[in-house]
């Protein structure tokens, strides 16, 4: 597989993570008090910015190579 190849399913596979964890949150923890919806809403931006920041980390990888 090239860089660029490789680079798109990385892409592809965190935007499935992160409607994966979407999809979870709205639908069974915003089912539970409001403790858990918090919680939910924390797991939803840390679950966005790990993946978005390990892209960027292997763009920058790919570019300087």
């Amino acid at each position: 597989m090239n860089k660029r190849t490789l680079y798109i399913f990385r892409i592809i596979l965190g935007v499935f993570i992160i409607v994966a964890v979407l999809f979870f949150a709205f639908r069974f923890l915003f089912k539970l008090p409001a403790f858990m919806k918090v919680l939910a809403l924390g797991l939803v931006v840390l679950t966005i910015y790990l993946v978005v920041k390990n892209l960027i980390k292997h763009n920058k990888k790919r570019k300087n190579e």
